[in-house]
């Protein structure tokens, strides 16, 4: 795997990496499946790895990618209500109109992603990396389905909006 950045492959051997292209279902429904069996510490099971992919507009409710390396993929539009992301590497990735109600995003890296116009309400992004992130027009707040108010580490988010105003 020449060429990619060191925490694509983290401190395991590499993976397979999906990249460039639209996930198909069935691809995601393989990908969501192996990546299970890898949290479990299962035999067959690969962290799920992509790179600069197409998931925009997918209905990905309540998918367990918790741990995944996901880099500069297109989520906009998505559907990631209740998703369970924590400790994953979103870095570069775009969630531009996302829904991410009740998603729990608590220690994940976010560096460079977008959430314009993406719904948060609810959403726990305690402890991630917020470097880089455009948040322009995100909604923030309590979520519909669970009453339970967006989780974001304040210094993070002055941290965040320090850097863009330097850029």
């Amino acid at each position: 795997m020449s060429g990619f950045p060191d925490f694509l492959t983290r401190e395991r051997p590499p993976q397979r990496v999906l990249r460039s292209r639209r996930v198909t279902p069935q691809e995601l429904k393989r990908l969501l499946s192996t990546h299970a069996q890898f949290r479990q510490g299962a035999r067959g099971g690969r962290r799920a790895v992509m790179l600069r992919c197409d998931l925009s507009g997918l209905d990905l409710q309540g998918v367990d990618l918790s741990g995944a390396d996901i880099i500069e993929c297109d989520f906009s539009d998505a559907d990631l209500s209740h998703a369970k992301l924590e400790n994953a590497t979103l870095a570069g990735c775009r969630f531009e109109n996302s829904r991410l109600q009740a998603a729990n995003l608590s220690g994940a890296n976010l560096s460079r992603s977008d959430f314009k116009k993406a719904d948060l309400r609810g959403t726990d992004l305690a402890d991630a990396d917020l470097s880089g992130v455009s948040l322009g027009m995100a909604r923030f707040g309590e979520s519909p389905q669970s009453g339970l108010p967006t989780n974001i580490d304040t210094r993070a988010l002055d941290r965040a909006m320090m850097q863009r105003k330097r850029h």
